[in-house]
């Protein structure tokens, strides 16, 4: 058939090694569910190679449905790279050894190579492994969506390794969604950093990204971030936009950094009519003029007695 792979069933697969045992099985099965319901080889084999309900065929449970998967790979309407590509996922559930003499055998390109390399690990949650390989120069994966959010969700160095992910791919963050994680990651490595990628965003999505990074902030390490958020250094129309919605939370948090903020600004009438407006209040002396101002000094050389 015209683009079928050239070697066989037998000599690429040989019949007396067969790895899907069942806790094989069970990890697969759990990795796709975390990965809400689809691998990263299904993806590349669905969305690449043409091959249909890959979901439904990896891993193969016994040796007749490897010969399933097998014949769906070599008959799919696909170019050959693609399929020795897929071909080499499924070897490297046999080992480095098997997998490697299959990359000599078909003169399978390097990039590819990383590519799949990288894939499958992250199919497996391998994240130094997969990092290595998918932000290597000649490596061009789709689906940057869930490559950000796998590691966001997944990976204890999610948020340095989705900043090293984007900033040496550069994938176009077309979609709501993959802006979303990206932003969240930012905020959680530097607000700074966040802050001027909210600036790049489309105007139209602006003003929302910028009550999300605040809300992310927030959420993720109020401790530590309050004090950033206070200070981060907006221009009059990024304030008209921050400082209502920080008035229109309930949180004590966003009280004081409104405080710090007007604080910072030499604003200390503001900075005390905000603080006087908490239910629970900060305590701000005997209310004399000179008194609140001594306040106001000190909490400007240690505001964590604020925050």
């Amino acid at each position: 058939m015209d683009g079928e792979v050239e070697e066989g069933i037998e000599a690429i697969f040989p019949s007396a090694e067969f790895p899907y045992d069942r806790h094989l099985l069970n990890d697969l099965s759990t990795q796709r569910n975390n990965l809400d319901g689809y691998l990263f080889f299904d993806l590349l084999a669905t969305g690449i190679a043409a091959v249909s309900d890959a979901q439904d065929l990896y891993p193969p449970r016994d040796s007749i449905a490897l010969h399933f998967l097998y014949d769906h790979i070599a008959t799919a309407n696909a170019d050959i790279l693609k399929k020795h590509c897929l071909l080499y996922y499924i070897l490297k559930d046999y080992g480095p050894q098997r997998a490697s003499d299959y990359v000599d055998s078909v003169l399978l390109p390097d990039a590819h190579k990383r590519l799949i390399d990288g894939v499958h690990a992250l199919d497996r949650f391998q994240f130094q492994e997969a990092m290595t390989n998918l932000t290597h120069p000649s490596v061009r994966l789709q689906f940057t969506e869930k490559v950000l959010t796998t590691l966001l969700k997944y990976c204890d160095r999610g948020p340095q390794y989705i900043r090293i992910y984007v900033a040496v791919t550069n994938p176009i963050l077309d979609t709501r969604e993959a802006a979303t994680v990206y932003l969240d990651a930012l905020s959680r490595v530097s607000i700074f950093a966040a802050l001027e990628f909210v600036r790049t965003t489309p105007p139209e999505d602006r003003a929302e990204n910028y009550r999300m990074l605040i809300d992310l902030c927030l959420s993720n390490g109020p401790d530590s971030s309050a004090y950033q958020v206070a200070t981060l250094p907006l221009n009059e129309e990024e304030e008209e936009i921050v400082l209502p919605y920080l008035t229109s939370r309930p949180d004590a948090i966003a009280k004081n950094i409104l405080i710090v903020r007007e604080l910072h600004r030499g604003h200390l009438d503001n900075a005390k009519s905000v603080a006087t407006s908490r239910q629970t209040q900060i305590s701000l002396g005997t209310g004399k003029d000179k008194q609140w101002v001594a306040i106001a000094q000190k909490l400007k050389t240690n505001p964590s007695q604020l925050l």
